[in-house]
């Protein structure tokens, strides 16, 4: 993979593992699921392995890797050689990667709403 951006973090990573959270999960806790998330991120980031980082994540937050959102995650995890510099930003960037998560999450419900 080319320089890798945190646009491509958010878009490929942190979007696929959103998708994948348990969608009865997500409106029990619609209050604070975003904040669960964000927490979620972080806390799992104390590893030096992004193969890893999946694993602790799905330890916080009821996520299991399937449907068409996981062939992202996998093929992000595979082009992806810079887990050390991907951790740090998930890590010290988490809001601001959460965020364009939320943007593209946005984005999705408007589109499917539009349809």
């Amino acid at each position: 993979m080319d320089e890798i951006t945190q646009e491509e973090v958010a878009e490929n990573l942190l979007f696929g593992l959103w998708q994948n959270i348990d969608s009865d999960y997500k409106k029990k806790y619609v209050k604070n699921i975003w904040e669960q998330f964000e927490n979620a991120v972080r806390a799992a980031t104390y590893t030096d392995k992004l193969t890893k980082f999946i694993e602790i994540f799905k330890s916080r937050l009821p996520c299991e890797l399937q449907g068409m959102y996981t062939k992202d995650i996998f093929n992000f995890l595979n082009k992806c050689k810079e887990d050390y510099k991907v951790l740090t930003w998930l890590r010290e960037e988490t809001t601001y990667l959460v965020m364009i998560c939320r943007m593209l999450n946005q984005e999705k419900k408007e589109t499917f709403l539009n349809k």
